[in-house]
């Protein structure tokens, strides 16, 4: 694996020598590899996954517009050390920014950012106002940008109707064991169906304003710096229009939840009030003023969207013989969604203390 590495290394114009690669983080959609040189430079290599993502091509040139659009203000705002601060990626040398193997894989490299680290779960308050302070940034930073000239690099990716659609054939061709076994998730679930579609018909209508969002943005897909201060977002693979409501509802499911996503006992799953405070508070510090009064007083509705929504998905792939989410025991992704009905139930609790705390910045 080593040698196949280095060579697809090779195919990037970039300097330094290879001297090894090792696997490096904890995504599951794509291959990542942490490249050293014999330099002080270190790289990122990936292998996107083509079964996810159906043009390549068009997904890094969303990734190359944004980031140079990001890299453009900060030279503008005469930021220092901006290489920390957006990715950078390389090219082959037939101007591409992604090589394509004979097998058909397509890979990217870009720069190691040194120094810089992550939380798959965030410890305290602090580094939860921290990495709200960071998603803020990122929103503040692409706000000036045309969604328009992006394109959907999972299409519908969303949006209710389609995630309803793909549920429904799943549970048409479900095994009966795992139907019994999903029924009163279900029933939960569908209490949500019709309220879930007014965020949709708000941005449909043109009421919600549609912006470059992340699309991803748990905890890990920012990195900070050795102080735990905010330096770029990270795993650009997803942004592409949408709501600023995608983006906030996300990290706050991803942020809140006591005991993560992956927990097998999820009557430890509660709402962390304090870590929602604090992220919100960081994220409003930072891209309150880039928003709209109508997107602030609603933007609680996506929190409660984003959990609905990453259940149904959970769901839908339990239901459909696990074919998207990597699993490690045969009822994951059963426990995965008993895990986002969990804090939906939560959120469903606290939901008038949430918006209450979000309206006191519009």
């Amino acid at each position: 694996m080593s040698e196949q590495i280095k060579k697809i290394f090779e195919e990037f114009s970039c300097s330094g020598k290879f001297v090894s690669a090792k696997p490096y983080g904890s995504g599951h959609i794509n291959d990542t590899f942490r490249v050293q040189v014999d330099e002080e430079v270190e790289y990122i290599l990936q292998r996107l996954n083509t079964g996810v993502f159906k043009d390549i091509p068009k997904l890094m040139q969303n990734k190359e517009r944004v980031c140079q659009h990001i890299r453009n203000k900060l030279l503008r705002n005469k930021i220092s050390d901006i290489t920390r601060k957006y990715i950078t990626y390389y090219y082959t040398p037939k101007g591409k920014p992604y090589y394509k193997d004979y097998d058909g894989n397509y890979w990217t490299l870009s720069l190691f950012i040194k120094g810089s680290k992550s939380y798959d779960v965030i410890p305290n308050a602090e580094i939860a106002y921290q990495i709200g302070s960071g998603l803020g940034e990122f929103e503040n930073r692409i706000a000036d940008f045309d969604a328009t000239l992006l394109i959907e690099t999972i299409p519908l990716f969303h949006n209710v109707p389609r995630r309803l659609n793909d549920l429904k054939n799943a549970i048409a061709k479900a095994e009966p064991e795992r139907l019994e076994k999903s029924k009163e998730l279900l029933e939960y679930l569908a209490r949500f169906d019709q309220p879930m579609l007014e965020l949709q018909r708000m941005r449909d209508e043109g009421i919600l304003p549609l912006r470059v969002t992340h699309n991803d943005t748990k905890a890990n897909n920012l990195l900070l710096d050795a102080n735990d201060r905010p330096l770029c977002m990270i795993d650009l693979d997803t942004v592409m229009p949408g709501l600023v409501h995608y983006d906030f509802g996300d990290a706050i499911r991803s942020a809140c939840n006591s005991a993560g996503e992956e927990t097998r006992d999820e009557n430890e799953v509660f709402f962390k009030m304090d870590f929602f405070e604090a992220f919100t508070k960081g994220f409003m510090e930072k891209a309150r003023n880039q928003f709209t009064y109508k997107e602030k007083k609603t933007l609680a509705q996506g929190c409660v969207l984003m959990t609905y929504l990453q259940a149904v998905r959970f769901l839908t792939d339990y239901l459909d013989g696990d074919h998207y989410y990597p699993i490690t025991y045969p009822e994951h992704n059963l426990q995965r969604t008993k895990v986002q009905v969990q804090l939906l139930k939560e959120i469903e609790k606290h939901y008038d203390h949430i918006n209450k705390f979000i309206q006191q910045y519009c």
